[in-house]
């Protein structure tokens, strides 16, 4: 695809499946319209560190600062549930989840529980979309960051 094309409202197709799925916290994606919703969609993960790394940020509390091991549980937790949810969702020949949500909490001391879901939908790109405004500049600039000659 070529920028011209790009801006004149040419949108890639997506395959979906387990080739590819993309996701939004909107209702929809700009330049696609929905052909069929599958239903819901979701993904689960409770994770916990191991007692050592929680009796340390325990210290680390009383004596502050960024509880490190603490923000890289709630990063594992949180793309372990994405990965269930796509997984999901390429089960059911989806290519587009829409309104996506995640829901955080401690499961218990030193756990982290996420709970991300949305709806699975398939997607194809609207014939002869031209984006205007922002939008438009943005793809206009992502396209010719990402094919900058070196």
């Amino acid at each position: 695809m070529n920028r011209q094309e790009l801006l004149a409202g040419t949108r890639p197709r997506i395959e979906g499946g387990s080739r590819k799925i993309i996701m939004t916290g909107a209702e929809g994606f700009d330049g696609y319209e929905i052909m069929e919703y599958k239903g819901m969609v979701w993904g689960i993960s409770v994770r916990a560190k191991d007692m050592g790394q929680d009796c340390a940020m325990g210290c680390k509390q009383v004596t502050g600062g960024e509880l490190d091991s603490y923000s890289q549980l709630g990063d594992e937790s949180r793309q372990r549930a994405i990965d269930k949810m796509l997984q999901m969702a390429a089960r059911q020949n989806a290519n587009g989840i829409i309104n996506v949500n995640f829901e955080l909490s401690g499961a218990a001391q030193g756990a982290s529980e996420v709970v991300v879901h949305g709806t699975a939908v398939v997607i194809k790109p609207v014939t002869g979309y031209v984006p205007t405004g922002a939008i438009g500049n943005i793809l206009a600039d992502m396209y010719d960051i990402l094919n900058k000659k070196s």
